[in-house]
């Protein structure tokens, strides 16, 4: 489509497809259901497939080149599509805390007049200031560090959190000053458990129809600790072994070393099922999501997961116990110890003590007017459009 006075660039660079992905396409769809006219730069591999077919007020252009050391090649490209753009404001979204190189953030700086920045996860935690210049190089290490992150807050004009916690460790860790929030939502008409979905996953990946399938959905990253999941899968009884599953949803560069733990200790019902396309049918063969991570600041999965009938047992992460605590269907694990997963999955197949299905239908009736996707959207358009 023909765009010539775009009110927006939206810049995104990814290699997996995970919630902050979801979440940038539906705010592209909701810039194009309110005809907004806007242009959506993405590179990397993380959205291949994954684009509508056509919008009416949105112009999507992928961009062969990386955002982090850049060559001359790559700043000629960039070059080029910052010099044919003719919007006034851009969004940049999840540069992942200055793994952006310095280079292209300058280029952006200077040709957008407003320039906004939205961040889905906690930001890295600063080293003590005790070390510098007590061990060779290290003093220099920090000062430069130092440096980038100053240089970060000087050359954007606003920064949007997804979460109360991203906004608190943004404001502790970075340079970053009035940081608003914008939190997450989903689409609830169309995250809904699907039971013939559900059945077609399993059998699909040989998944017996009999089991309890627990899910990790996720980039395979050190950060998710996913290998929490698969140790405590271990510790289970020899019974409770075989009436479960673990099925891990995502790609990444943890996958082999997964792999090679689930093969280690002789786990059979655990289920590589790599990128999916249709998460509504992979959490519909779920019964339980667990997330293990480490570091979170507003995941979607837990939202995803319990539109969609699944139960939840997350580490205290992100806004994870907001969500189980107001939907009372799961349980808070302030642990990354594998025995302690454990011993919380005897203790959920032992008792009913989450959901009261009495009251469920109250409970998600909030859940989908608190986090309907078009009153979060709504907020974070306003917020990225009147920023000034």
């Amino acid at each position: 489509m023909e765009n010539t006075n775009p009110d927006l660039a939206i810049f995104v660079h990814s290699n997996s497809y995970g919630g902050t992905e979801r979440h940038t396409l539906e705010l592209v769809s909701h810039i194009d259901r309110e005809g907004l006219s806007a242009d959506f730069f993405y590179s990397g591999e993380g959205f291949n497939g994954h684009i509508p077919g056509e919008y009416s007020s949105v112009r999507v252009t992928k961009v062969d080149s990386k955002v982090q050391n850049l060559t001359q090649q790559d700043i000629k490209v960039w070059r080029k599509i910052l010099k044919e753009n003719s919007a006034k404001r851009a969004l940049l979204v999840k540069p992942s805390y200055f793994s952006i190189d310095l280079r292209l953030l300058f280029l952006l700086r200077f040709k957008y007049s407003s320039l906004i920045v939205v961040e889905h996860s906690l930001p890295p935690r600063l080293p003590p200031l005790a070390r510098i210049g007590v061990v060779p190089k290290v003093g220099y290490w920090r000062l430069k560090n130092e440096l980038i992150r100053y240089l970060y807050y000087k050359l954007v004009d606003g920064v949007i959190a997804v979460s109360d916690i991203g906004k608190s460790e943004l404001y502790e860790h970075t340079y970053y000053r009035d940081v608003r929030v914008c939190g997450n939502g989903i689409n609830m008409d169309f995250w809904a458990r699907d039971a013939k979905k559900g059945d077609d996953f399993r059998s699909r990946n040989g998944i017996n129809s009999d089991l309890h399938v627990f899910g990790c959905v996720g980039n395979l990253f050190t950060l998710k600790a996913f290998h929490v999941a698969i140790q405590a899968l271990s510790m289970l009884s020899e019974l409770d072994r075989k009436r479960v599953a673990l099925c891990i949803v995502g790609v990444g560069p943890e996958h082999e070393n997964l792999k090679a733990l689930a093969e280690r200790l002789n786990l059979e019902n655990v289920f590589f099922v790599g990128k999916q396309f249709d998460m509504v049918a992979a959490y519909s063969a779920m019964q339980t999501l667990l997330i293990t991570s480490i570091s979170e600041s507003a995941p979607l999965t837990v939202l995803e997961a319990t539109a969609c009938g699944c139960d939840i047992l997350s580490s205290n992460v992100g806004n994870c116990a907001e969500v189980i605590n107001e939907m009372n269907n799961g349980v808070v694990i302030n642990s990354h110890e594998p025995e302690v997963w454990a011993k919380e999955i005897v203790s959920y197949f032992s008792e009913s003590k989450y959901k009261n299905e009495d009251c469920q239908s109250s409970l998600m009736s909030k859940f989908k007017k608190k986090y309907s996707i078009e009153k979060t959207m709504s907020s974070l358009v306003n917020t990225i459009m009147h920023n000034d």
